[in-house]
Formats: structure tokens, C-alpha cells, sequence
């Protein structure tokens, strides 16, 4: 009787230790996400801020042009790809990770799964803010293109969401030649979006670097990619002029 007592109380202490570890790991994971999240490896000088700032004012000044030239000319067939960016694709595909994993014995794929749950989460309160934020306003609402008018035009959640799914899975899958077919397939969310006409060009262009963003960082929080070798802006030459180049290393 006693034996039997003294196991169980063995076996209940067992269980909270290995409950207690797997919340102090839980915590400690989230921490270095959040780390990962809001630290810049190398922080932009003051001439490439004012750089981006510039071209930002530059496409966000010719937006109205590109919005009604998208709406027009870009193929009716893009709007099949809506779907792909919503919330709860973004979370059916992680579920499928998770599971997948768990069933095939794969710690990576598990992990690629919660990291894209996790991803959803976080994407999902930042979009809210920032749209709250900015409050500007859909091209086919009334007062289009106005800023802090209330607004939930930007960033582009579906565009977000796409790209989100895209850096995980393409951190997961780590082949480079994947990321000829999941970044494109993003890329359809974003067209789709302009194609009719509920957002801008500067929507789905901070819409998909938002998304991209939290996945790639989150996944090198998790250990499935590695940070950024570097990125570069440049003047690149060209015939009567110079062009601006951009260029990252992965």
C-alpha cells in the first residue's frame, strides 16, 4: 500500500517537473522569438531610411495610376488564388505541418507547423495595429487612397498571409528551387488583390514584406533557416542614367 503510494507521488512529481521544463522551454522559446522579431542584424543608415522613405512616397504618389492599370490589364485568373492568403488557409496549413510531423516522426515539419501558428498569431495583432494606425482608405470605398481616415486598406492581410505561409514553408522544405514556385504563388495572392481593385500597389508590396518578415525571423528563432547573409542597395548603370538595385543573400 505504501509502495504503491509512494509511486504514485514519484510518478505525480515526475510529471509536474516535466510539465514545469516544458513551460519554462515554452517561455523561454518565446522569448528568443520576440528577440528575433524586433532585432535588425544591421540596422538601416540614415541615407538608406531616407532612401526608402523617398521610394515609398515615389509608388505611393502613382498609386491611384497603377491601381486602375492593374484593375484593367492584369488576367481575370489571378483572382483564383484569394483563398491562399486568408487566415484560416494560413492556419490549415500549419495544422497539416504539425500533424504530418508528428505522424511521419519529423521534428522539422512539427516545428515548421507551430512556427507557422505562431506566425499567424503575431501577423494577425500586427496587421490589426498597422491597419488601425494608418487607416487608409480601400480604392473602392469612398474617399479612396486617404491616410488615417479610418480605413483598413493597409497593409494587404491576404498578401501578408501568403508570404507569411511561403517563408515558412520555404525554411521548412530548405531547396532553394522551391522558392521559384511558393514565392510566385504568393505573389498571385498579391495580384488578385489589385485586380480587384480593393487595394493599392504600397498595400500588398509592405503586405508581403510584413508577412515574410515574421515567417523568415520566426523560423530562424525555431533553428529551420538561417539570418540573412546581407542586403545591398546600390546604383546600378544603365543606358542614359542610373537605376536603383537591391540586392539579398539568403
Amino acid at each position: 500500500m505504501r509502495a504503491a503510494a509512494l509511486g504514485l507521488a514519484i510518478t505525480l512529481l515526475a510529471a509536474g517537473t516535466a510539465a514545469a521544463q516544458a513551460a519554462g522551454d515554452i517561455v523561454a522559446q518565446l522569448k528568443r522569438d520576440a528577440t528575433s522579431l524586433i532585432t535588425i542584424d544591421r540596422p538601416p543608415t540614415g541615407g538608406q531610411l531616407a532612401l526608402g522613405l523617398g521610394l515609398f512616397a515615389l509608388v505611393s504618389s502613382a498609386d491611384p495610376h497603377l491601381s486602375e492599370q492593374s484593375r484593367a490589364h492584369l488576367p481575370g485568373w489571378v483572382d483564383h488564388f484569394k483563398s491562399g492568403g486568408a487566415t484560416g488557409s494560413a492556419n490549415t496549413v500549419a495544422v497539416a505541418l504539425a500533424a504530418g510531423g508528428l505522424l511521419a516522426g519529423d521534428h522539422r515539419v512539427t516545428t515548421g507547423g507551430l512556427t507557422l501558428l505562431e506566425g499567424n498569431v503575431v501577423l494577425g495583432v500586427v496587421l490589426q495595429l498597422s491597419k488601425r494606425a494608418f487607416g487608409r482608405v480601400r480604392p473602392n470605398h469612398p474617399g479612396p487612397g486617404r491616410w488615417f481616415a479610418g480605413g483598413d486598406s493597409f497593409p494587404s492581410d491576404h498578401t501578408a498571409h501568403a508570404f507569411l505561409v511561403a517563408s515558412v514553408l520555404d525554411a521548412v522544405i530548405d531547396r532553394p528551387a522551391w522558392r521559384w514556385a511558393l514565392y510566385p504563388l504568393a505573389s498571385c495572392v498579391a495580384l488578385d488583390r489589385l485586380h480587384e481593385g480593393v487595394h493599392y500597389p504600397t498595400d500588398v508590396i509592405a503586405g508581403g514584406l510584413l508577412g515574410w518578415w515574421i515567417g523568415h525571423r520566426l523560423s530562424v528563432s525555431h533553428g529551420l533557416a538561417g539570418r540573412p547573409g546581407h542586403v545591398a542597395v546600390s546604383w546600378a548603370p544603365i543606358p542614359g542614367g542610373a537605376l536603383i538595385a537591391a540586392r539579398a543573400a539568403f
